[in-house]
């Protein structure tokens, strides 16, 4: 993960770049403009994800955006992943947990490559103010 950082750090000087975790960032309500959680989320007990998207919520400023990367299944189902296991997520019922921390879907894209799990991305505006 560091060189992402340092690799953003050198392409948009101007701007602050950081790793946190995702239940306690560590930043005051309304800091960010953005988050990417490109599939960290993945690696939560499905139990701690309705508390995550809201701890995202109250970093985010108002408008802010939320781009995040997970597996998708037609259940919440766990797997063995590369490191630690992960979830894969209906899509939809991950939309419904967004919506209810106060995130608007702009976007979903859906992959499904031969012999893979299929994949999803969504784009989520923060809604509250």
């Amino acid at each position: 993960m560091p060189w992402f950082i340092e690799q953003a750090k050198e392409r948009f000087p101007g701007t602050p770049f950081r790793v946190a975790p995702l239940m306690n960032p560590g930043v005051p309500e309304d800091y960010a403009s953005g988050i990417l959680a490109w599939y960290s989320l993945i690696h939560l007990e499905p139990d701690q994800m309705a508390s995550a998207l809201q701890n995202l919520a109250r970093t985010l400023a108002p408008g802010g955006r939320l781009l995040l990367g997970l597996f998708e299944g037609d259940k919440i189902e766990t797997f063995p992943h590369a490191v630690t296991p992960a979830d894969a997520w209906p899509v939809e019922q991950f939309i419904s947990m967004l919506a209810a921390a106060g995130f608007e879907t702009i976007s979903t894209e859906r992959r499904t490559d031969p012999g893979h799990r299929p994949h999803a991305a969504i784009g989520a505006g923060l809604v509250r103010g």
